[in-house]
């Protein structure tokens, strides 16, 4: 009968070795995974928050300087840390005059605490207010004081903004081989694409002047982001003085042109090959060319002429592409050129007269009648008809000549020709394409209005993507109240639901550890009255039972758990021979410190197992001498009479 009790008395000693392990674990847990401050005081013991502003960061810095700015989804030519020009030092310590660690761990530490408490069961509200306002204002303040220090804006505007103008332009603006007319003067050849509109851009776009539109920007974001305002709207605009100096700049190149160039080729040529065909018949047999039209039309103007011409055309056209005017009408004025003009082309058909008349011979009888008719139909002869010499035939052609040239060639070209806005126009879509229209509409807005954009052309914008428009009113939200959550929070996310899973966790494993312990007592009972006959064997029974099971634990928890920290230092080797396509430099320190934290948390957790398995490995102990030295101390009658009841 003994055999067997004392058979199930062992067995029971195994399952409390099993029980009080689980129990000690359990208590363990409750005094570190399960303390809302075990997870700022991790965080604090770990240093992470001079980590994080010391070295996470400057490792970042390093690590994005190197980066194409299209790994990172940034429409920009240049990566902008690397164009910036400011140094990784430079960078971390404007950062950390912001934020501090200490200011860092002061923002982050009561918000980690608040998740803790909930998660844990410590609280039954999450309510979590960072001052992050007034973090976000510090830390724009001195990125713009860093900005203007270390000249980012003039190197943006070299290595950023003249490139990328030039490109654009190129892209839109160029359809195959050089740039014709407008398109050229306006925007650059095709060598350059682009050249001229970032010389105008780049004349008025001053580095102080980006400074304070950038400022601005930044203000008006800040300012709507922490909650300042309900909405933003962002003005860029040049000021008179700006505008004035824009158009200069445009006079200045479009001086740049040749004169006559501008004058006649966009202008006076097309009407003259609108007016005049191919050829003119003149009398004589004489026949003018177009061209020989447009060239007479030129030589018969002075150069000032053409000057004055071309400064009209000049202010004109300067004071629309910049947006000073609507629209504008140039008028270039041929009548007072025409008489000039006559008198070329007449030349210019003598010079075909006479090298037809010139070496001609006299006619015979036969040819006599039909040289008469031709001089008196205004034609040129074959013959020199008798009695009538060259210089008469010559004489007689210029009269006749000069009488049809008005008619049959001026007359058809207009006395004044205008040019327009609309012809400006017409012409840019004709040379460059809808694009290069667009191009020009965009800088006379840009120019003359400037630029504005609102929190409504935003809304507008992510229309088409409600989770992040959702993302970022929850995120001003954050920013301005902080976030507060229950349990029957309706709109929880799946991180809230997963810190009410634990918050419903933690206070069950609560309520389990005072069990666990009865269950403890009980089986030390059991195992007694099984294992004992008399009161001092039922202790000896029981305290060796729990000694027995407290010194494993300590075993497993100290010599043990000491053997297995090696898998830390193994982790610690794995992350550093990543590759640095899969894990980079930034990736692998940050990966090495929540190793250090995760040894931490786990040197504690076991910590928590060890002192109280060794404090009840000492209560064992002490009960255990007091079962074996304390029947010394008792008569052996009593002691044989308790012997005699046991076994019966």
């Amino acid at each position: 009968m003994i055999v067997l009790r004392r058979t199930a008395a062992v067995l029971l000693g195994l399952l409390l070795f099993a029980v009080l392990l689980g129990t000690l674990m359990l208590q363990s847990a409750n005094d570190t995974f399960l303390k809302a401050e075990f997870y700022p005081e991790q965080l604090e013991e770990a240093d992470i928050y001079r980590f994080v502003m010391s070295e996470a960061l400057p490792s970042a810095l390093d690590e994005l300087r190197e980066r194409d700015p299209d790994e990172a989804g940034i429409e920009l030519r240049e990566n902008p840390i690397a164009t910036s020009g400011l140094e990784t030092s430079r960078i971390t310590e404007s950062a950390q005059r912001a934020l501090p660690p200490e200011e860092l761990e002061e923002l982050v530490a009561p918000s980690v605490l608040a998740v803790a408490a909930y998660a844990t069961g410590e609280s039954d509200e999450l309510i979590v207010v960072p001052p992050l306002a007034d973090t976000i204002r510090d830390l724009v303040a001195e990125l713009k004081v860093l900005m203007r220090e270390a000249g980012v804006y003039e190197r943006l505007i070299e290595e950023e903004l003249k490139p990328r103008i030039r490109e654009d332009a190129g892209e839109a603006l160029t359809v195959g081989g050089d740039a014709p007319g407008w398109m050229q003067r306006l925007f650059g050849s095709d060598e350059e694409a682009g050249s001229t509109l970032a010389r105008v851009v780049t004349s008025v776009v001053t580095p102080e002047w980006f400074a304070t539109q950038v400022e601005h920007v930044l203000d008006e974001l800040t300012a709507y982001l922490v909650g300042d305002s309900d909405g933003f709207e962002i003005r860029v605009r040049l000021g008179d003085e700006q505008v004035t100096a824009a158009v200069d700049e445009l006079k200045a190149i479009l001086h740049e042109v040749d004169a006559a160039d501008l004058v006649y080729t966009d202008i006076l040529d097309p009407e003259v090959d609108a007016s005049v065909g191919e050829t003119v018949p003149l009398p004589y047999g004489v026949e003018v060319s177009r061209e020989e039209i447009k060239a007479v039309l030129r030589d018969a103007v002075s150069p000032a002429w053409v000057q004055e011409q071309a400064e009209l055309l000049i202010e004109d056209v300067s004071a629309y592409v910049t947006g000073r005017s609507e629209g504008f009408s140039t008028s270039i004025s041929l009548a007072g050129n025409k008489q000039e003009a006559a008198r070329l082309l007449t030349d210019l058909a003598m010079a075909d007269v006479a090298e037809a008349v010139e070496g001609r011979s006299a006619c015979s009888a036969d040819a006599e009648a039909g040289a008469v008719a031709a001089l008196a139909s205004g034609t040129s002869p074959d013959c020199i008809p008798s009695g009538v010499t060259s210089d008469e035939i010559l004489n007689e052609a210029r009269s006749v000549i000069t009488d049809a040239i008005p008619e049959l060639v001026l007359d058809p070209v207009p006395d004044e020709v205008t040019y327009t806005d609309a012809d400006l126009r017409l012409d840019v879509r004709e040379d460059g394409g809808p694009d290069a229209l667009d191009a020009l509409d965009d800088s006379r807005e840009l120019i003359a209005e400037g630029w504005s954009y609102s929190d409504a052309d935003l809304r507008a914008d992510l229309a088409s993507e409600p989770d992040v428009l959702d993302a970022l009113d929850r995120l001003r939200d954050f920013v301005a109240n902080g976030y507060v959550h229950t349990p029957e929070d309706p709109e929880a996310g799946v991180i809230a639901e997963g810190l009410d899973e634990a918050h419903d966790q933690a206070e069950s494993f609560r309520r389990s550890s005072m069990g666990a312990w009865l269950i403890v007592v009980l089986l030390l009972v059991a195992i007694g009255a099984l294992g004992g006959t008399n009161w001092p064997g039922r202790v000896r029974w029981a305290a060796a039972s729990l000694l027995g099971s407290s010194l494993v634990v300590l075993f497993m928890f100290w010599p043990v758990y000491e053997s297995m920290s090696g898998l830390f230092e193994q982790a610690r080797e794995e992350i550093s021979s990543q590759a640095n396509e899969d894990f980079g430099p930034t990736a692998r320190l940050v990966g090495n410190k929540l190793v250090d934290v995760a040894e931490a948390a786990a040197d504690d957790f076991a910590g928590g197992v060890r002192l109280p398995a060794l404090v009840v490995a000492l209560v064992a102990l002490v009960a255990l001498l007091l079962a074996v030295v304390g029947p010394r101390f008792i008569g052996p009658d009593r002691t044989l009479q308790e012997q005699a009841l046991g076994e019966r």
